[in-house]
């Protein structure tokens, strides 16, 4: 891909945001909230991509991805109200309806043209298939690592900011309670990232995303993630009870084992 080609799809994607304005305050941070996030998402996809020796033309295709991979949120909060997928469609789908319909990709070669809509498809999938295209893993493992680095900084952002000043849909209209779910808990501390049907608080949400650092790829990920602080304040979000520390304390113990093996060059 071209710098030319990734300047119209970002110049589209401005225009194309532009027409979503929310009928109130509160609606209006929910669509303003993801159109910070792609370019947060572009600037992080930018720098894995520099961090893996991507050429111009690959880093271009990731930064055009990055930019593409959310763009059915905005149809899909103007449908239903919500980002909870489950309570109203696959995000993910939306944005492969909307690119389609647009027709922004089609200057594009028919290659560049799969890859992209293929990790825009699978950027929120719980675990990408084991037979994926080997053209199509590297651009699929880097969405998902730039998404959940930018989805930690979203989340903890909303939770430090006063109540009326939050992205509502952030917390996918669950309840806060306080508590974490046992079964969520065990999840976690037992290394795997729980099942979002297992979610039932808002505090789950912030577990589930401290268990993301499971599925992160790239050494460059545990590094931002680290430099970010992420990890510790998540953690420090979760409420005090039983099961909570320990989890972290897997998680940590998972970063850290990570972080040291790439020093090591293991």
């Amino acid at each position: 891909m071209t710098k030319q080609q990734l300047r119209k799809i970002s110049d589209w994607f401005d225009s194309f945001v532009a027409t979503f304005c929310g009928e109130t305050p509160a609606e209006q941070r929910n669509y303003e909230l993801k159109i910070v996030h792609t370019r947060q998402v572009r600037a992080l996809s930018e720098r894995l991509a520099a961090s893996l020796g991507f050429t111009p033309e690959e880093r271009a295709l990731a930064a055009a991805i990055a930019i593409c991979h959310d763009v059915g949120r905005f149809p899909q909060y103007q449908r239903y109200g919500t980002f909870n997928d489950a309570a109203s469609t696959n995000h993910a789908t939306l944005a492969l309806q909307t690119l389609k319909t647009e027709g922004i990709l089609y200057p594009l070669a028919a290659a560049e043209q799969s890859v992209l809509l293929a990790a825009v498809a699978l950027h929120n999938v719980f675990i990408l298939p084991p037979d994926l295209d080997p053209l199509v893993r590297p651009f699929a493992l880097l969405i998902r690592d730039a998404d959940k680095l930018d989805i930690w900084r979203v989340m903890i952002e909303n939770c430090n900011a006063a109540p009326e000043k939050r992205a509502s849909a952030v917390f996918l209209e669950l309840p806060e309670t306080g508590r974490c779910s046992p079964r969520a808990l065990q999840e976690v501390a037992a290394g795997r990232m729980p099942n979002r049907e297992l979610l039932v608080t808002v505090d789950d949400i912030k577990l589930l995303q401290l268990s993301w650092a499971y599925d992160l790829n790239f050494v460059e990920s545990f590094r931002i993630m680290t430099e970010q602080g992420y990890l510790e304040t998540l953690a420090s979000l979760l409420p005090d009870q039983p099961g909570c520390r320990e989890a972290v304390e897997v998680v940590r113990t998972f970063v850290q084992v990570r972080l040291a093996g790439a020093e090591q060059g293991v």
